[in-house]
């Protein structure tokens, strides 16, 4: 008699609380307010967990799970720095039945965040992938920015190089004026002053431009407004984890004018 194939397990893709780390927001009981039912359940039963840092990851947990559990934890390790061979441990746990929790170290796993490579390859071998619900502070600053979310791109991290940084936002800039699209992007707290600085000098002046930071937090902060107006408005952007975007803003269509008959 032939041994039945070992059913695989699923790759959980679970989003993480936006607010970033404090000891005081981190409270057992305000964390777990922050976390959905579904989600606090679905982390109950996991062991297995996929991470961009387990000392990050421990962390959370810790304050969510018993203490009894978190020796029974297997972390494997997935970040930027991470290679094609990093994939095989996950893959392998999930081909030996184990279902797994692929955490971001904010917000939702895969969007401007590592992960995405492993998702490929669970499809790939035909694994189930199950994306959970949960805060995104790209899609929170797109809502909040009064752009055009019908049609918006995200860059990612730009270039780091002043010279190119401002390259890329004048060519960015000139397609945002010509299709009408949002570009979303992030970057390191440390260069928000200087990366600020280049938008509002680089990109066209009929644009708007939004910054937002502190997302998920009640000190939230979106400011947005077109470029010509941010180049005399006193602002000194904070150094905690951001989202920039900018594009034309959403507008809905003029009424048209009917003439009336003359009688």
């Amino acid at each position: 008699m032939e041994n039945e194939k070992k059913e695989s397990g699923s790759l959980y893709l679970i989003p993480t609380p936006i607010v970033p780390y404090d000891p005081a927001l981190w409270e057992p009981a305000l964390l777990r307010a922050m976390i959905s039912p579904a989600i606090l359940d679905r982390l109950s039963r996991m062991t297995h967990f996929i991470v961009e840092s387990e000392k990050s990851a421990l962390r959370l947990l810790s304050r969510i799970l018993p203490a009894d559990r978190l020796n029974e934890l297997v972390f494997m390790l997935l970040d930027e720095h991470s290679m094609s061979n990093d994939l095989s441990a996950p893959l392998a746990a999930l081909k030996n039945g184990n279902d797994c929790a692929l955490l971001s170290e904010a917000g939702m796993p895969c969007i401007a965040d590592p992960g995405s490579a492993l998702v490929a390859a669970a499809h790939a071998e035909n694994l189930r992938v199950v994306p959970m619900g949960g805060e995104s502070s790209l899609i929170l600053a797109l809502a909040g920015s009064g752009l055009n979310g019908q049609k918006f791109y995200s860059l990612g991290y730009l270039p780091v190089r002043e010279q190119d940084l401002r390259k890329m936002l004048v060519a960015e800039g000139m397609k945002a004026l010509s299709d009408g699209a949002a570009r979303v992007f992030i970057e390191t707290p440390y260069r928000n002053a200087k990366t600020f600085k280049a938008c509002i000098e680089s990109l066209p002046e009929r644009l708007h431009f939004s910054f937002a930071c502190a997302l998920g937090t009640q000190n939230s902060l979106i400011k947005s407004m077109q470029v010509a107006r941010w180049r005399n408005f006193l602002f000194e952007p904070p150094s905690q984890p951001a989202v920039f975007c900018f594009g034309l803003p959403a507008v809905l269509p003029q009424p048209q004018q009917h003439r009336g008959c003359k009688r």
